[in-house]
């Protein structure tokens, strides 16, 4: 008697396989729509955002078979591993209590930029839509929750963090509207991107525009001067994408080249520190580069250890602008080159150095049409990094993350022809 063997058919699976895959489209979506108001509300709480992301990815990756994407990228993994070893190694003449974690914060956020990038790669692109229409939606409420918050001097800030009427000043002056700016001036790219691609082109060119002249008047120089170079770039970029990936190049690496002499020149010999043209904050940020570059010299090859500016003895250094505690520096230097310098010597700037180029020459295998606004989100980045909040800051590099992953998705967006870069 025969026995007959029925085989599963595609309906026998598909409930099973419905779960997990509606999970990750609703996990997904909700991650999506989410970052604008979290960086509008609680831009500290974007750490928690990239793992999400991370998680995410992987289980999207995991699900369609596609780990093996992770290994595609090698030079860039081989590069940014040797510079986590660095800075590992660092940790142990480093004297910060936080240097191990440190070290695992930058490693997550690699892990981020890795699976994040490999999972989006391969989203199908009514995918891509959808998470960029929450994008763009969650963006939007972002943007209008930040104008109204700023417009009422922050009640909702005010009311979650239990502060009192006559500590608004400080609120008005400090970091809460600062790191909110910054990281809107950042997602601001991707989301014109995003609005180019959906076929509203004019519209896009606006929304830079738009936020510039909306919302920064009121916040923070750096993120004042990070979309005005990021503009900048978008319409060089638009011009030649190849000429101005060239130029930013260039800068990057005379910037990890010079910065030490560079620091030392306008705190020395030039004295900016005390040139009354230039406004209190930007003189102490010159002394505080001077500082860091005296400091990175005593250890050339492999730096104070990581996370250290936080913790550097003064030795018997002064300032003329704040006392000096128990740190020599308040928290960083204001400067990414100079901390890579400072905390991990010539061996560590050399790897983010090769790291950056790397990155910058992978805007060219995106669309011509896509690397202008690659390029202004890659600008507007180094712009804010080179005076703005320390490098390994968790929300600040989860913001970069966050950025570049939107971007990406972005350019997955069905809409403009592909065509080769100029």
């Amino acid at each position: 008697m025969a026995v007959t063997v029925s085989r599963p058919t595609a309906s026998t699976h598909a409930p099973r396989a419905a779960g997990p895959d509606a999970a990750l489209r609703l996990l997904s979506g909700a991650a999506a729509l989410a970052l604008g108001p979290l960086a509008a509300l609680a831009p500290r709480g974007l750490p928690i955002w990239a793992i999400a992301f991370t998680l995410l990815a992987l289980a999207g990756l995991a699900r369609g078979h596609a780990l093996g994407r992770l290994a595609r990228s090698r030079t860039p993994i081989l590069v940014v591993v040797a510079f986590l070893l660095v800075a590992l190694l660092s940790c142990l003449w480093s004297p910060s209590d936080r240097a191990l974690a440190t070290v695992a914060e930058i490693g997550y956020i690699a892990l981020g930029a890795l699976a994040g990038g490999a999972w989006v790669a391969t989203l199908p692109a009514a995918d891509a839509r959808r998470l960029a229409v929450l994008f763009l939606g969650g963006g939007l409420a972002g943007v209008a929750v930040f104008a109204v918050e700023a417009a009422l001097d922050f009640p909702l800030n005010r009311w979650w963090n239990a502060v009192p009427d006559d500590h608004l000043p400080n609120l008005l002056n400090g970091n809460v509207p600062k790191r909110t700016a910054a990281l809107l001036c950042l997602l601001v790219w991707p989301a014109a991107l995003a609005v180019d691609r959906f076929g509203h082109r004019l519209i896009a060119l606006l929304v830079p525009v738009g936020y510039a002249l909306v919302c920064l008047p009121l916040t923070s120089r750096s993120a004042m001067l990070g979309i005005a170079v990021g503009l900048v770039t978008l319409a060089a970029a638009r011009r030649c994408a190849r000429w101005t990936r060239r130029v930013i190049g260039a800068v990057v690496t005379a910037a990890f080249l010079l910065v030490l002499p560079g620091a030392l020149l306008i705190a020395g010999r030039l004295d900016l520190d005390h040139a009354h043209w230039l406004f209190r904050s930007a003189q102490h940020r010159v002394e505080i580069w001077g500082h860091a570059a005296t400091r990175a010299l005593q250890t050339p090859w492999f730096g104070q250890g990581i996370d250290s500016s936080r913790a550097l003895p003064p030795e018997g250094a002064v300032s003329d602008f704040a006392p000096i505690g128990d740190s020599l520096l308040p928290l960083h230097p204001h400067n990414a080159f100079l901390q890579v310098w400072l905390e991990t010597g010539a061996a560590g700037a050399m790897l983010a150095l090769a790291a950056m180029l790397l990155l910058l020459a992978g805007t060219a295998r995106l669309s011509r049409h896509d690397q202008p606004f690659a390029l202004a989100l890659y600008a507007t980045a180094l712009a804010m990094g080179s005076t703005a909040y320390g490098i390994w800051q968790a929300w600040w590099m989860a913001g970069f993350l966050a950025a570049a992953l939107m971007l990406r998705l972005a350019t997955r967006i069905a809409g403009q022809p592909e065509g080769d870069p100029r």
